[in-house]
C-alpha cells in the first residue's frame, strides 16, 4: 500500500507541476461553462414561455432540461481529455529509458499500473468536483433536485475510471505519447459510437453492439437512475485494460516467445468479465434517484399489471347478455342464435410503431421491457414502420410512435403514450371497459373545448388519455341521463337547475350511477338544496389560510393548500403527503339528522391555521382576518363523499369538493390535483384498482433570469470560473517549481 500511495502522489504531482495541469484545468472549465451557459439561458427562456401559457404540459424541469444536457457533453469531454492525461504515464518514460531504472525497483508492475491508472483518475475527479461548481450555482436560483445530480456525477466518475484504464494501456503498449493518444481516443470513441450501429444490424448483433456502447450505459446515469448493470458494466471495462497493461508491462522484461503466456490471464479476465456481465443482466437491479420516482414504475402501473392475468382469464365473462357479448365480437362473426365458446386470452399483446432512428424508441422499449418483466400477461415487440409493412397495413398506422394494444382479435390504438396513458390502455382492453364521463352543461359549468386559464380541455384530455369517454351533457335536450353514463359531472354552476334536472340526476343515482360536484362560492340556492337533501351544506364562506405553506405554488391567503388533511378514504389514502391547491374554495359541513341509507366520509380538510370568512365585504378581496366568534375556525372539510343506498337497491355515489376551480387548465397538474381527479373518478366509476399513485411528469422548477443574472451568471460562467481555478493551479505549479529548485 506503501509503494502504490507513493506512486499515486508522485504521478499526480508530476501532473500539476507541469504545464498541462493548469490548462487541462481551464480548458475543461471553460467548455463546460460555455455550454452550461448556453443550456442556463435557453432554459430561462423556455421557462419563461411555459409559464405564459396556462396549459398544463409546459413542465421545466432543472434534471432534465439543464443538469442532463450538461452531463451529456462533459462526457465528449473527458473523451478528448482523459487519453492526455494518460498519453504521459508510460510512454515517456520508455522513450528516454526512464524505465528501465525503475524497472529495477521492488515494486511489482500490477502496482505501477494501478498507481499510475489511480493517479490519472484522481485528475478526473479534480475536473469533475470543480465543474460541479457550476451545478452548485443552480441552488441560488431554484430547488433542483440533488438525486440526480448526484448519479449523474457517480457515473461521470465511473466513466472517466473506464477512460483512464483503457489511456493506461495504450501507454503501455506505446513509446511515443500520440501514438497513445491516439490509440486510447480511437478506441474509446469507437466504444461511444458503437450503439449508434444497433438500428442498422440484426437482432442479436445490434444487441450487443448496444450492450458494448458507452453512450447507452451512460444514459440511465445522466437521467438519475443507479443501475447495476451500468455500474457492473463500468467497472469491467475498467478492470480488463488494467490486466492487460500488467502484461504487458511484465512482457517488456521477457522475451518474445514468453511473452504470449503473459496475455493468458487478461484473456481469462475477458472471459469472466463476460460470463460475469451476462448474469448481471438476468438479474438486474436499479434505483430510481428522482424525488417523484418518475423513472420508475408507478404504483398503479404495478397495480394493473398484478391483476392482468386475473382480468384476461374472465374477459368473456364481463356479461352474461349476448348483446354485450356479441358485441366484443367482429362484425363478420356476430353469432345468430347460441353464442361460441371463447377461449379466454392469456395476454395483452402491444406492437410499439418507432422508426429505429428515433430518440424516443429507446425510451418506450425500457418502459415495456420493464412492464413485461413484472408480468407473463403482457408482451411486447418494438416495430420498424418503415421495413414492418404487413403490420402497418394490418393495423392501420400512420403515423410514427403508435402502440397498438391487443387482446385477442380487439385493438386500439394509442399515440405516443406515457406510462400512465399506456397502461390505462393496457387495462381498458384487459377489461373491456370505457366508462362514459357526462360533463352537464347549462349552467355557466367549465367548458371542455376550452384552452384559456379557467377551460377544461387539459381535465378532458386526461380523462380521455386515462381511457373514458367524456362527453357533454344538455339535459334539456335529451329525456334524462343516458343510461350507459356512468359519472354526471357538475362543474362550476353558476345558475339554478331546474326540477326536471334534478329529477334526471336522482334517477341516474337511483340506477347506481354516480355525481361528481365542484361548487364554488357563492353555490347557486338550487344546488344548495339538493346537496342539503344529501345531508352536505355548501357553507357560502371562502377557506382563509395562513402560513399555508403554498409559496411554491405562487398562492394567496384564499388558495387552500392540503398536505397532511387526507381522511381515511381510498380516494385520499394514495395521496398522503401529496400536495392539493384549491383556489378561492368554500368548507362543506354536515347537516341533518342521521339517515341510516346515507353514509358520508370526509376526503380532506384544511389545516389549523385556516378558518371560513363569513364576512361578504372580506369574502372574495380585500384584508381577510380572523373575527372570534364569527368566522369558522378551522380545520374544515373542502372534499366529501356519500354513498346513498336507495329502494331499487343499487348505491349511488357522490364526490363533492367546495371548488372547481383546482382542476382547471391553469391548475390541473399544481401538485396532486390531477390524482385526485383520477381517484375520485376511479372510485366513482367503480373502478377501485385504478385508484393509486400513478406516473409523474417531471416536477415543474422553472427559472427566469433578468438580463443582469444572465450577464453575471453567463460570464462568471464562461471566464470567472475558469480563469479562477486555472490561476491557482498555476500558482500551485510556479510554487511547487520554486520549491523544487532551491532543493
Amino acid at each position: 500500500m506503501r509503494q502504490l500511495l507513493a506512486i499515486v502522489r508522485r504521478e499526480t504531482g508530476a501532473f500539476f507541476l507541469s504545464a498541462m495541469g493548469p490548462v487541462s484545468l481551464m480548458g475543461f472549465l471553460l467548455a463546460v461553462g460555455l455550454f452550461f451557459t448556453v443550456f442556463l439561458l435557453a432554459y430561462s427562456d423556455m421557462s419563461l414561455a411555459a409559464l405564459q401559457s396556462p396549459r398544463s404540459g409546459n413542465i421545466m424541469n432543472l434534471a432534465e432540461g439543464l443538469f442532463r444536457p450538461l452531463v451529456s457533453d462533459m462526457t465528449l469531454f473527458l473523451l478528448l481529455l482523459m487519453p492526455a492525461i494518460t498519453m504521459r504515464l508510460f510512454a515517456p518514460e520508455f522513450r528516454s529509458g526512464i524505465y528501465d531504472m525503475t524497472a529495477s525497483w521492488p515494486v511489482a508492475d500490477h502496482i505501477w499500473v494501478l498507481g499510475k491508472w489511480m493517479s490519472a483518475l484522481g485528475v478526473a475527479l479534480i475536473l469533475i468536483l470543480a465543474s460541479s461548481a457550476y451545478f452548485a450555482v443552480v441552488w441560488f436560483m431554484g430547488d433542483p433536485e440533488l438525486g440526480p445530480t448526484l448519479v449523474a456525477m457517480i457515473g461521470l466518475v465511473l466513466l472517466a475510471a473506464c477512460l483512464a484504464g483503457w489511456g493506461v494501456l495504450s501507454s503501455v503498449l506505446f513509446n511515443h505519447q500520440m501514438v497513445a493518444y491516439f490509440l486510447a481516443f480511437a478506441f474509446s470513441f469507437s466504444l461511444f459510437i458503437v450503439g449508434s450501429l444497433e438500428p442498422y444490424l440484426p437482432g442479436p448483433l445490434g444487441q450487443f453492439c448496444r450492450e458494448l456502447s458507452f453512450l447507452s450505459h451512460f444514459e440511465r446515469f445522466s437521467r438519475g437512475v443507479l443501475d447495476s448493470r451500468d455500474i457492473l458494466f463500468f467497472t469491467l471495462m475498467a478492470l480488463v485494460p488494467l490486466l492487460a497493461a500488467s502484461a504487458a508491462l511484465a512482457g517488456r522484461r521477457l522475451p518474445a516467445r514468453r511473452r504470449i503466456f503473459l496475455w493468458l490471464s487478461p484473456l481469462v479476465g475477458i472471459a469472466l468479465a463476460i460470463v460475469i456481465y451476462s448474469i448481471g443482466l438476468y438479474v438486474p437491479w436499479s434505483y430510481d434517484a428522482t424525488e417523484n420516482k418518475r423513472y420508475s414504475l408507478a404504483p398503479q402501473t404495478l397495480q394493473v399489471l398484478d391483476i392482468l392475468p386475473d382480468e384476461l382469464a374472465s374477459w368473456w365473462d364481463r356479461d352474461d347478455s349476448a348483446a354485450t357479448t356479441a358485441a366484443k365480437l367482429p362484425k363478420d362473426e356476430l353469432p345468430e342464435a347460441e353464442l361460441p365458446d371463447f377461449a379466454a386470452p392469456d395476454h395483452v399483446q402491444i406492437y410499439a410503431f418507432y422508426q429505429r432512428l428515433d430518440p424516443a424508441r429507446d425510451d418506450i422499449e425500457v418502459l415495456l421491457k420493464a412492464c413485461s418483466q413484472r408480468t407473463g400477461a403482457l408482451r411486447f415487440k418494438v416495430v420498424d414502420p418503415e421495413t414492418e409493412l404487413e403490420l402497418v397495413r394490418q393495423y392501420g398506422i400512420t403515423v410514427s410512435r403508435t402502440l397498438v394494444v391487443e387482446v385477442g382479435d380487439f385493438f386500439i390504438t394509442v399515440l405516443q403514450p406515457q406510462e400512465s396513458a399506456l397502461i390505462n390502455a393496457v387495462y381498458r382492453m384487459a377489461t373491456n371497459t370505457r366508462p362514459l364521463i357526462c360533463h352537464l352543461l347549462g349552467h355557466g359549468e367549465h367548458l371542455l373545448d376550452s384552452n384559456e386559464r379557467p377551460g377544461y380541455s387539459t381535465y378532458y384530455e386526461n380523462l380521455n388519455e386515462q381511457g373514458y369517454d367524456v362527453r357533454s351533457l344538455y339535459l334539456p335536450d335529451l329525456s334524462g341521463v343516458p343510461p350507459e353514463c356512468a359519472v354526471v359531472v357538475v362543474a362550476g354552476p353558476r345558475t339554478d337547475p331546474s326540477s326536471e334536472e334534478l329529477l334526471a340526476l336522482e334517477k341516474h343515482l337511483g340506477r347506481g350511477g354516480s355525481i361528481l360536484g365542484l361548487f364554488d362560492p357563492p353555490t347557486p340556492s338550487g344546488w344548495v338544496e339538493w346537496m342539503a337533501s344529501y345531508r352536505v351544506d355548501l357553507t357560502g364562506n371562502v377557506l382563509v389560510a395562513v402560513d399555508n405553506g403554498g409559496e411554491q405554488f405562487g398562492v394567496g391567503a384564499r388558495t387552500v393548500v392540503v398536505t397532511d388533511g387526507y381522511g381515511d378514504h381510498e380516494i385520499a389514502r394514495t395521496l398522503q403527503g401529496m400536495a392539493t391547491v384549491f383556489p378561492l374554495a368554500q368548507p362543506l359541513a354536515q347537516i341533518g339528522d342521521q339517515d341510516p341509507q346515507i353514509k358520508g366520509a370526509i376526503l380532506l380538510k384544511s389545516h389549523d391555521l385556516s378558518w371560513g370568512e363569513v364576512d361578504p365585504d372580506t369574502r372574495f378581496s380585500g384584508q381577510a382576518r380572523f373575527d372570534q366568534g364569527v368566522d369558522i375556525p378551522g380545520p374544515l372539510p373542502l372534499g366529501m363523499v356519500v354513498e346513498k343506498e336507495l329502494e331499487s337497491g343499487h348505491i349511488g355515489r357522490l364526490a363533492v369538493f367546495g371548488n372547481s376551480e383546482f382542476l382547471n387548465n391553469a391548475n390541473h397538474n399544481l401538485g396532486g390535483n390531477r390524482d385526485l381527479l383520477l381517484n375520485t373518478m376511479g372510485w366513482l366509476a367503480r373502478e377501485e384498482t385504478l385508484i393509486e399513485v400513478r406516473a409523474r411528469d417531471p416536477l415543474n422548477q422553472p427559472v427566469i433570469l433578468s438580463p443582469t443574472e444572465k450577464n453575471v451568471y453567463g460570464w462568471g460562467s464562461v471566464l470567472g470560473w475558469p480563469i479562477l481555478v486555472g490561476s491557482l493551479a498555476l500558482g500551485f505549479m510556479l510554487r511547487g517549481r520554486r520549491e523544487g529548485n532551491a532543493l
